[in-house]
């Protein structure tokens, strides 16, 4: 209270009473502008927010334009170089457009291959093992083979007791004296590929005063003998 007093005192040296300071009531103020004058205030600053909105709508149109024109350009340069792409693949299929025909070409000869050596053996090896097993003193003479081409079948041999065989190797021996057949045969169907060896006759020979045997032989030649040198592997 005592300070509210002291203002009140100090206010009324000065010739001005502070009423807000007593508690009372500010006076009311009126504004004495004329209505034209508020208006054209109110209108300025309407007007400047106008411009700002319009200047940031111009600013978001150019940013936009500005943006759809370089994912626009984007978009054709990716599109550029996938054409681009899509041609090279294009001359490089055109380019080894014959290698289905080559490969075709090439299964087909390995076919004709299979089929033209499936019957091969390599006489070489089996005539050395022949060699190998026949008893000293004999010479082999008149060595023929008969077996089956690609085209044609194997032949089946009348005998019963032979072993169904791909063909068969015929020779005939020839010694002073008659060795152990029995040894001879059995030997013979010692080597793989070769089964059921028999002698059809021995026959005792006199040429020119020289007396010697003559001992027909045959021997069974079964798939052993195949060399398979071309038969497709299967894969493992």
């Amino acid at each position: 209270m005592s300070a509210k007093k002291s203002s009140a005192a100090a206010a009324a040296e000065d010739g001005h009473v502070d009423v807000a300071g007593l508690g009372a009531p500010r006076s009311p103020q009126v504004n004495l502008l004329p209505a034209e004058i508020r208006a054209g205030r109110v209108l300025g600053r309407v007007k400047i927010w106008l411009a700002v909105v319009l200047v940031v709508a111009v600013v978001l149109a150019i940013a936009g334009y500005v943006g759809s024109g370089l994912v626009e350009r984007s978009a054709a340069d990716e599109l550029a170089a996938k054409q681009a792409e899509v041609q090279s693949l294009f001359a490089q299929q055109s380019k080894y457009a014959e290698v289905p025909l080559i490969k075709t070409q090439i299964t087909q000869a390995e076919s004709a291959r299979r089929l033209g050596m499936s019957t091969e053996v390599l006489w070489k090896g089996y005539l050395g093992a022949i060699q190998a097993v026949t008893p000293a003193g004999v010479t082999i003479k008149n060595l023929t083979t008969e077996l089956p081409n690609p085209v044609l079948p194997a032949s089946v041999s009348a005998a019963p007791l032979v072993s169904p065989s791909l063909g068969s190797i015929s020779f005939v021996g020839q010694a002073r004296t008659l060795p152990d057949l029995s040894a001879w045969m059995e030997a013979l169907d010692t080597i793989p590929g070769l089964a059921d060896a028999t002698f059809a006759t021995a026959t005792l020979t006199d040429a020119d005063g020289l007396v010697y045997y003559e001992i027909a032989t045959t021997v069974q030649v079964n798939d052993i003998a195949l060399a398979s040198r071309f038969v497709a592997k299967a894969s493992k």
